[in-house]
C-alpha cells in the first residue's frame, strides 16, 4: 500500500493538499492523532485489500505529540510500505494573515490558551522532528490553493488515471444537463427511430450503435471531436481539474447520444483514462 502522511503548520494548506490526494484516487483521512496513525495502517492493510492508497493528515492537534512523534519516527524508519511524508509550512506573517482572513483560531490557541503570534510558534517546536525526517517540505507562503494543488497532483498522480472523465447521453426534449462542462449536439445524424426495426431499441444495442457511427456525418463529426479530447483533456488536466464532465445529446436520449457515449467511453479508456458513463433519458 502507497502511504503519504502529510503534516506541517495550520495553515499551511494540509486540507488543500489532502484533497488534491483524494481526487488522485487515494482513500483520505483528515486529523488522525499521531497515536492512531500505526493501528490504523495496520487495519486498513489486513482488512481492506481494495485500498492500494493511503493518504493522512496527522498535526499538532495531537494532545500526546511530543512522546507520539518520538514513535512515529521509529515507525517510519521500519516500515516496508511506500511511505511518503509531506511537511507543508508557511512564514509566520503569511500564517498570521490566513487566519485573521479566515476568521478560525489556531488549533493551539483553543487547547493551550495561547496568542496566534504564539500558537504558532509553538506548533513551529512541536512540529521540527516531524519536519527532520520529511521526503519532502513544501513552503506555501507564495503558494495559492490553485498553484498547491497543482504541485501535488504533479508529484503524485498519474494525470490520465486521476481525471475522472464522465460521458453523459441525453435527449433535449428532457433539457440539458446542467453538470456538463462541454455539450454536444448529434441531431444532425439520422435517427434510428424513424428505421422501424431499430424504433424500440436503444443506443447500447449492437445494430443500432452501428446504424448509428456507420452515417457519413457521424464518421466526420467523431473524428473531429476525437481531435478535441486529445488536445483538450490534457490541458484540463495540467490545470488540475481532476472531474471533466463533456455531454451529447440527441432529441430523446435512447439513441445517437447513447452510441456516441459508448464509442467514447471505449475510445477515452483505451488511452488511459477512468471513464464514468451515464445515459441519463434512455428509460424514459
Amino acid at each position: 500500500m502507497e502511504i503519504v502522511l502529510l503534516s506541517g503548520l495550520s495553515g499551511s494548506g494540509k486540507s488543500t493538499a489532502l484533497a488534491a490526494l483524494e481526487d488522485s484516487g487515494y482513500f483520505a483521512v483528515d486529523n488522525l492523532p499521531f497515536s492512531f496513525l500505526k493501528k490504523f495502517i495496520d487495519i486498513v492493510e489486513y482488512s481492506n485489500k481494495e485500498i492500494d492508497k493511503l493518504a493522512v493528515v496527522c498535526d499538532a492537534r495531537d494532545p500526546q505529540i511530543e512522546s507520539n512523534i518520538k514513535e512515529l519516527k521509529e515507525f517510519v524508519k521500519s516500515h516496508s510500505s511506500n511511505f511518503t511524508l509531506i511537511f507543508l509550512e508557511a512564514d509566520k506573517t503569511a500564517l498570521i494573515k490566513r487566519f485573521e482572513q479566515t476568521r478560525r483560531a489556531h488549533p493551539l490557541s483553543v487547547m493551550r490558551g495561547l496568542t496566534l503570534e504564539n500558537a504558532i510558534e509553538q506548533e513551529i517546536k512541536l512540529l521540527k522532528p516531524i519536519k527532520e525526517i520529511s521526503d519532502y517540505i513544501i513552503d506555501t507562503t507564495n503558494l495559492n490553493p490553485n498553484e498547491l494543488r497543482r504541485f501535488i497532483l504533479g508529484k503524485f498522480r498519474n494525470d490520465k488515471t486521476a481525471t475522472l472523465i464522465q460521458l453523459i447521453s441525453f435527449g433535449f426534449k428532457y433539457g440539458l444537463p446542467p453538470e456538463a462542462d462541454t455539450i454536444f449536439d448529434v441531431r444532425f445524424i439520422p435517427n434510428p427511430f424513424f428505421v422501424e426495426k431499430l424504433k424500440n431499441s436503444t443506443g447500447l444495442d449492437r445494430e443500432t450503435a452501428e446504424f448509428v457511427l456507420n452515417q457519413p456525418q457521424t464518421k466526420k463529426f467523431l473524428s473531429i471531436t476525437e481531435k478535441f479530447f486529445n488536445e483538450m483533456l490534457p490541458l484540463y488536466t495540467k490545470e488540475g481539474k481532476s472531474y471533466i464532465t463533456t455531454a451529447f445529446g440527441c432529441t430523446g436520449g435512447k439513441h445517437r447520444s447513447v452510441a456516441i457515449v459508448e464509442y467514447f467511453k471505449e475510445i477515452l479508456t483505451r488511452q488511459g483514462y477512468s471513464v464514468d458513463v451515464i445515459h441519463r433519458d434512455i428509460d424514459r
